[in-house]
Formats: structure tokens, C-alpha cells, sequence
């Protein structure tokens, strides 16, 4: 995207780079809205109406960005963008375990969420570092992984939606989607390899460049679909705002790239980065604050997904659960009922008796035996019950099938 030059000779009021940086992802923001509002199903108007609602309000936000005239309204414009941001973040998150859990019967997948999400974090990590008076600066590989693999999910997104008779068309956007998922494994690779050996390597820089060659290759591509997009050259449901809004995040990709090059934004060490678990891209120290907070996100979906696990039934809860639930819950006030077998053998001792001596013990010993197999006997059903088939299933060819023995041994 193009960008101020900070070599003008005019002191501006707002950092250019910074200005810029929020001005190209306030956009990218507002068509996520779009996106979601126009992909969400006729049935969740109240969904639709809560997109339709961040649409305008990173509009409004951006139209305020191109008009910034001092650092004061520059703080002012980030503090209302982390407010706005982190809502939107929260909806995103809830979209997502909606679709997880086949809630939201939406055209979009879960990985369009989950893609979207991620792209809002980095943002919201800028921000963050643009809030605590800090410089935008980057560690070289873990900016690499996030951007790679940004671009791996727009080659699956393209390809899902390209008309399945545009075969040569497919089968060029699968040959991209091998490519960057390969480069996407490769780049967390080197993040394993440098948590380990802190000096950057020739190999890097060579896979660097490899990147740049590849992402140069699919921003042409994806300019070509949007121009036969806007011709109507092509047999799609890929929107052409969508196509010219993953060709700009390809733009930015190679725009980081060059900025890392040419030394325009500061370089972390990959050393001090691994050392401390920093987050990946330009904003690296989120505050500790807006970790904590997003962490107990998604209260709806929890409730989703418990409404679920009550439909589906499964009895899967661990042995030991299930004996401790199916026993009334112990109490100070509440004396422990014996079993038979502890009424007839078993000797309470008093806490002021003697020691236990090794006959005792071994009696005890003994008795605990007997209590052990006692509970093992499962006792025949009664006239008339219907004994209670085992609810447990494993994925298979002729799923679903019960495991265990479904009649009784005779």
C-alpha cells in the first residue's frame, strides 16, 4: 500500500508509518465486517444487524484517521479503536464457536473466522504498541509465519470459491495452496529452530527470499481474479471486493518484507524474542491487562456447546467422576453410610485407641478386599427394566457403532 515518505524534510504531527499502518487495517477491519454481515445467514438478523453496526463504526474511524492533525487526536483515535476493536474481536470469536458447533449455518467456514480473528489480534498487538509510546518493530520469523500463512488460507478461500468447472483455473490455485502451506511449515520451523539456536543463519535469509519470489507470484494471480472478476470472466462466488482485499494484504506482506530489508522498521532479535516468548508480529509486548481480558471469552459459545454436550448425551464421564456423583456429597455433618460388608467386619476404632497393630492391618487389609469385590458384582437387571445399552461410539467406516458387549453373557 503506499505510504508517506518520512524523507520529506516536513515534520509531520503523526508518525507517517503509524498513521498509515492503522489507516490500511481500519479498512481491512471494515470489510471483515462486510464480509461477515453479507455471509451470514436471513435467519440471524440480529447477527447480521450487530455486522452491519462494526461496518459503520470502522468507517467512521477511518474516515477520522485521514483527517489526524495532531498527536492528541492520533492517541485519542487508537484509545477508541482498542475499545471498538476488542468488541469486534469478542463478536469474531463468537461467530466462530457458532460455526464449530453448527449453530450459525452460514456460506463462511470456520477457518474464515478463525482467519479473521487472527488478522484482528495482530492489529490489536499494533495498537497496543502504538498505546504504550513504543516503535513498531518485528521479529523476523515469527512476522514471516503470521504472514504466511494469511496467505495459505486465501488460496484455500479462492479455491473453495471458484466454480468447480473452471478446472485450470483450480488447478492453479491448488499448485499455491501446496506452495505457501509448504513455506507456512517451513517458516515455523526455523521459529522451532531459533528457539534453540539463537543466531539467524545463510538459509534464512534464502528462505526469506523465496517467500517474497512466491508472494510476488500470488498477489499477480489474485490481481488477474479480480480483473475477471470485474469483466465477469470468470465463473465464481468470490465477491470483487474480496478479491481486491486479499491482492492488498499480499501488497502489505511484500511491503513488510521490503521494510525489513531496508532497515525502515526495527528488528527484535530473534535471541531476546524466543527467550521471552514475545507474540508474533509488529506488536510484540501485548499488555498484560488485554491478555487477561480476552482470555474468558466466548460465555455464548460455552453455552452453545454445553447445549450440545446435554443433546448428544454421551456418557462419557470419567470412573472416578461418575462414582464420586453418583455418592450423596460428604459433609462435616454427615456420617459416611457403611456398606454391608463394613457393618458385619469392620470395627470402628475411637481417635484416642491404640495404635493399629499388624493383626489389625492385616484384617483390614482384608476386609478392603472384600469390600473391592464386593462392588464389582453387577446385580441382574429386574422383571421388566430394560437393560441400559452402553452410549459410547468410535469414528469409523459404520460409525456409529456401540463398543462392548451389548447382550448379556448368559
Amino acid at each position: 500500500m503506499p505510504r508517506h515518505s518520512s524523507s520529506t524534510g516536513k515534520v509531520l504531527p503523526v508518525p507517517p508509518l503509524d498513521c498509515e499502518e492503522i489507516k490500511f487495517w481500519l479498512q481491512i477491519m471494515e470489510e471483515h465486517a462486510l464480509f461477515i454481515k453479507t455471509g451470514l445467514p436471513c435467519d440471524k438478523p440480529d447477527l447480521i444487524e450487530e455486522a452491519a453496526a462494526f461496518e459503520k463504526e470502522f468507517k467512521a474511524l477511518r474516515l477520522r484517521a485521514e483527517k489526524l492533525q495532531s498527536e492528541k487526536k492520533f492517541a485519542e483515535l487508537v484509545a477508541d479503536i482498542i475499545g471498538t476493536l476488542k468488541e469486534f474481536i469478542r463478536f469474531k470469536k463468537l461467530l466462530l464457536g457458532m460455526s464449530l458447533t453448527n449453530r450459525l449455518g452460514s456460506a463462511l467456514p470456520p477457518l474464515f473466522f478463525d482467519h479473521l480473528i487472527r488478522e484482528a489480534e495482530y492489529f490489536m498487538a499494533i495498537l497496543e504498541k502504538l498505546r504504550a509510546g513504543k516503535k513498531l518493530a518485528v521479529v523476523k520469523a515469527l512476522e514471516v509465519d503470521f504472514w504466511l500463512r494469511i496467505m495459505a488460507d486465501h488460496t484455500k478461500f479462492i479455491d473453495s470459491r471458484i466454480d468447480p468447472s473452471e478446472r485450470s483455473l483450480i488447478g492453479v490455485v491448488r499448485g499455491y495452496e501446496v506452495e505457501f502451506d509448504d513455506l507456512s511449515m517451513q517458516a515455523r520451523d526455523y521459529i522451532s529452530f531459533f528457539e534453540h539456536h539463537h543466531t539467524e543463519v545463510p538459509a534464512f535469509g534464502r528462505f526469506l527470499q523465496d517467500s517474497r519470489s512466491a508472494t510476488m507470484r500470488l498477489r499477480d494471480f489474485k490481481q488477474a481474479v479480480h480483473e475477471m472478476i470485474v469483466k465477469c470472466k470468470i465463473l465464481s462466488t468470490i465477491p470483487a471486493i474480496m478479491a481486491d482485499h486479499v491482492r492488498r494484504e499480499a501488497e502489505h506482506f511484500l511491503l513488510v518484507l521490503a521494510m525489513m530489508e531496508k532497515g525502515v522498521i526495527k528488528i527484535e532479535s530473534d535471541a531476546n524474542c524466543f527467550k521471552h516468548k514475545h507474540q508474533p508480529a509488529f506488536g510484540m509486548d501485548l499488555e498484560e491487562d488485554f491478555c487477561e481480558e480476552e482470555l474468558p471469552m466466548m460465555d455464548e459459545c460455552d453455552e452453545i456447546e454445553q447445549d450440545i454436550i446435554d443433546d448428544i448425551d454421551l456418557d462419557c464421564t470419567p470412573g472416578a467422576e461418575r462414582e464420586q456423583e453418583a455418592r450423596p456429597e460428604e459433609s462435616a455433618d454427615t456420617e459416611e453410610v457403611p456398606t454391608y460388608e463394613e457393618r458385619e467386619e469392620v470395627t470402628v476404632i475411637p481417635a484416642e485407641a491404640e495404635p493399629i497393630s499388624d493383626s489389625n492391618l492385616e484384617e483390614d487389609i482384608e476386609v478392603k478386599a472384600k469390600v473391592v469385590a464386593a462392588e464389582k458384582v453387577v446385580l441382574p437387571p429386574k422383571p421388566g427394566d430394560k437393560a441400559k445399552k452402553p452410549n459410547k461410539y468410535k469414528w469409523s467406516p459404520s460409525w456409529p457403532r456401540q463398543l462392548g458387549k451389548i447382550r448379556e453373557e448368559k
